[in-house]
């Protein structure tokens, strides 16, 4: 974490343009551009070094796919109000907090059908440095049921080749994690073989990861690093969506849609996995929706 906050305040700056139009504010830098929609409620473009990493705006994550665990102890049917906010967040408007050379600050708000009064706060901050911080707060209401998760997802315009991270081995979750080993890791996204298709691939603990999208040659044509910008973070990075995985029936149901499916959690629900699948999350790793959550990180551009 020093070494990512040493190498950020060496970083140079280079001032920033800003264009408006009647629906879009558009940021340039040195070598990237980021283009917010009003309408979408988000950026809809993000450019580095001419390659596009955004296929749509992101939006606040509260699902993941269930587990054998999940559906053992019930958990869908009580959580099931999330995998609707996942799918349908009501936009609420935006607010343009600063606009310079230096530094330009757009946030977003959101609600969550199904659960009255809730509301999520997206804030990108683009820096004359090079980067797009993000932040996400989950501003809780009393009743609401436990969450899967919270934290920030998109998808790529093309798939992801090669993902590399800093932080703990293997496929890791809060309750799942002692046995990681940390370093720098890699893998190929990619969906375990589970008989029935279910959440995989998290890993906790992350202080940094890298997208990397290659050419013919297996050559490293592309690359998005995201960085944490206070504290470790969980993430993901599957070629398949929650809402995807979870209508699989089997492994071959999942459909090749040429994106990769990236997401970034401050809040993770367990897996379990006490008595063969029937026994309930521990409550340590348990997600409460009554609780305010937060994820912030740094995309370097």
């Amino acid at each position: 974490a020093a070494a990512l906050a040493a190498a950020w305040q060496k970083r140079p700056a280079h001032p920033l343009t800003v264009v408006e139009g009647d629906g879009n504010i558009g940021v340039k830098g040195s070598g990237f551009e980021v283009l917010f929609s009003i309408a979408e409620q988000g950026p809809i473009s993000l450019r580095r070094d001419g390659t596009e990493w955004l296929w749509r705006a992101p939006r606040p994550a509260f699902w993941r796919a269930s587990t054998d665990n999940d559906r053992g102890c019930s958990f869908p049917q009580r959580a099931s109000v999330w995998m609707g906010a996942d799918v349908f967040v009501q936009r609420m408007g935006f607010t343009v907090q600063e606009k310079s050379e230096q530094r330009v600050r757009v946030q977003y708000r959101f609600g969550v059908p199904g659960v009255p009064g809730a509301l999520v706060e997206m804030t990108y901050t683009v820096e004359a440095q090079g980067a797009l911080q993000v932040e996400a707060v989950y501003h809780a209401v009393p009743g609401a049921p436990e969450l899967p998760c919270f934290g920030v997802k998109f998808e790529t315009t093309a798939p992801v080749d090669r993902t590399c991270w800093t932080g703990l081995s293997g496929e890791t979750y809060p309750d799942r994690c002692k046995g990681g080993v940390f370093g720098c890791h890699e893998e190929v996204p990619h969906i375990e073989p589970a008989l029935v298709p279910q959440d995989c691939g998290l890993h906790v603990g992350t202080r940094q990861f890298t997208l990397e999208q290659h050419n013919a040659c297996g050559q490293t044509a592309a690359a998005l690093t995201i960085e944490q910008a206070d504290a470790p973070f969980a993430f993901s990075a599957l070629p398949n969506t929650a809402q995807e995985i979870e209508a699989a029936q089997h492994i071959t149901e999942l459909p090749a849609t040429g994106r990769t499916s990236v997401t970034i959690l401050g809040a993770a629900r367990g897996v379990g996995g006490i008595d063969s699948w029937g026994t309930d999350v521990e409550e340590p790793y348990r997600v409460s929706g009554e609780g305010e959550h937060r994820v912030a990180f740094r995309i370097v551009l």
